[in-house]
């Protein structure tokens, strides 16, 4: 019995150690544990912070990118805009005015377009380039188109002189001659004379320069309307009414009596043979009108506008469009005096020329003269010729 309890002790004593062994064992084991992961949780906060501090760079270094692609770009477009919006007309403009232009000044490259070696820095080279090709090629149409000019003046001009010799040979031949027959003939070649010199003057007009002919003193409306009838083929169609006695200032005459011809020649152009066109007159708006009605078929609100458009834009002469020279001629004679010719719908059908002459144009008449008409004084190598018939 004593010997049974012996056992029973050593036994529970050594369950005893055991089950402290295995408590010892699973703490140990359990301390480790949680140091592990203490340590794996260490580690994995470290590389996922480093990992968004990386995405982070990543994503900042992205938006700084797109940013600076996105100003160089807009860079480019703000230039193009610039160049097709303000700097090529400009330079059109400073051109037609007969200024010099230095193409390589007007423009620069865009350093910072071009200043990286990527696609886009290439396309800032190609602009540049393409830029200054574009304003190197308006100068050199410029150019071209000043020579051209030049050109056609110096022909006009030694036509002119021509054709006023010729005026002065017919007008002396007239005066010697008493058959009725060759006077006829005279008169026509007269006639024709008369238009070949409006011919020729509106391309001296359109080369920018002054026809030539020039008044010492003022001359009656009615003169000035009487010599434009008397320059255009269909002369005979033309009604001129009893108008009052208004004077054209001297400085002016030609001009005028050139535009008054070339809207004429356009209502008997564009109208039937067989119809007449109509003048009126009157005072209007402090100066004096002058209406041209033909009764042709008109124009519609498509060609009445360009029309409207070539007469207030005479500089853009554009040589393609000869079925509108007449009206680039209007166009700069009336730019000229600050004459105002506008074209609206004909009460008979057709179209009407409205030609307002402002104060400016108009003068005081002097007594007439009892040796008869004046004639034009003459000017840069032209024949001092009458022009009223």
């Amino acid at each position: 019995m004593e010997t049974r309890c012996r056992r029973r002790t050593t036994t529970d004593r050594a369950v005893t150690r055991y089950m402290e062994l295995c408590t010892r064992a699973a703490l140990n084991s359990a301390e480790r544990g949680r140091a592990f992961a203490r340590q794996e949780l260490i580690e994995a906060a470290v590389v996922g912070g480093l990992g968004l501090a990386v995405m982070g760079l990543s994503l900042g270094w992205a938006v700084r990118g797109a940013r600076r692609i996105s100003r160089r770009l807009e860079l480019l477009r703000d230039s193009a805009d610039l160049l097709t919006t303000r700097q090529l007309p400009d330079v059109m403009a400073r051109l037609s005015a007969g200024e010099e232009v230095n193409a390589a000044a007007e423009a620069p490259p865009l350093a910072d377009a071009e200043a990286e070696p990527d696609e886009i820095g290439q396309v800032g080279r190609s602009f540049n380039a393409a830029r200054l090709a574009a304003v190197e090629a308006a100068v050199r149409q410029a150019t071209l188109r000043r020579g051209l000019f030049a050109v056609l003046l110096s022909i006009a001009r030694r036509n002119q002189t021509l054709v006023h010799r010729q005026l002065k040979l017919v007008d002396t031949l007239e005066r010697r001659t008493d058959d009725p027959e060759a006077l006829e003939q005279l008169f026509r070649i007269d006639h024709l004379t008369t238009r070949m010199r409006r011919h020729a003057e509106n391309l001296i007009i359109l080369s920018g320069a002054a026809p030539g002919r020039r008044w010492r003193r003022p001359v009656p409306v009615a003169d000035v309307v009487s010599s434009a009838v008397s320059e255009i083929e269909d002369y005979a169609r033309v009604e001129v009414p009893p108008m009052d006695r208004v004077g054209i200032a001297a400085d002016a005459v030609a001009d005028v009596v050139h535009l008054v011809a070339e809207l004429l020649e356009n209502a008997t152009v564009f109208s039937p043979p067989h119809t007449r066109v109509t003048l009126r007159t009157g005072r209007e708006r402090g100066g004096f009108v002058l209406r041209i009605d033909d009764r042709g078929p008109g124009l519609g609100s498509g060609p009445l506008h360009e029309a409207h458009r070539t007469l207030g834009h005479p500089d853009d002469f554009d040589p393609s469009r000869h079925d509108r020279l007449g009206l680039y001629v209007v166009g700069r004679l009336a730019a000229r005096h600050a004459i105002e010719v506008t074209l609206h719908e004909s009460p008979y059908g057709g179209t009407t020329a409205a030609v307002l002459l402002p104060g400016g144009v108009l003068a005081d008449l002097e007594a007439e003269d009892p040796e008869g008409p004046e004639v034009p004084e003459e000017t840069e190598g032209v024949s001092s010729l009458p022009c009223l018939p």
